[in-house]
């Protein structure tokens, strides 16, 4: 019309080279949308901590442990005989750990966790979780 290409003519639109650029520009922009921090009350994820709670003579070794949130707690059994670590609310039970075993439990939920072994009710203690 006035000597000029139209656009889709001149492969600016339509053409591989545009359709190319337009997915550079959609992979950047998601990759940008990833990076940014979630709204609305969503949280950063934070890599959780293993703590260990030995069995030994007959305790769990430490009585009262506190972590956060998301923790893993390892009970490892260094006794002579079989243990469990059984939660007195059923939030969690290892059934059986035998001598040398373990066992691992993530905390789900935030407060103060008796726990025993059922096989020796004696054996008692305390998981805090914050």
């Amino acid at each position: 019309m006035n000597g000029q290409p139209a656009l889709s003519e001149a492969g600016l639109i339509g053409g591989v080279g545009f359709r190319r650029s337009i997915g550079w520009i959609i992979a950047l922009l998601a990759v940008w949308l990833l990076q940014m921090p979630l709204a609305h009350g969503a949280s950063k994820v934070v890599a959780s901590t293993v703590h260990i709670v030995s069995i030994q003579n007959m305790q769990f070794v430490p009585a009262v442990l506190t972590i956060q949130l998301g923790d893993k707690v390892t009970w490892v059994n260094n006794d002579l005989v079989r243990h469990t670590a059984s939660a007195s609310d059923s939030q969690f039970d290892s059934g059986n750990i035998p001598v040398g075993g373990s066992w691992t439990y993530t905390a789900k939920e935030e407060g103060a966790l008796g726990y025993a072994c059922r096989y020796h009710p004696g054996m008692q203690a305390t998981l805090k979780v914050q």
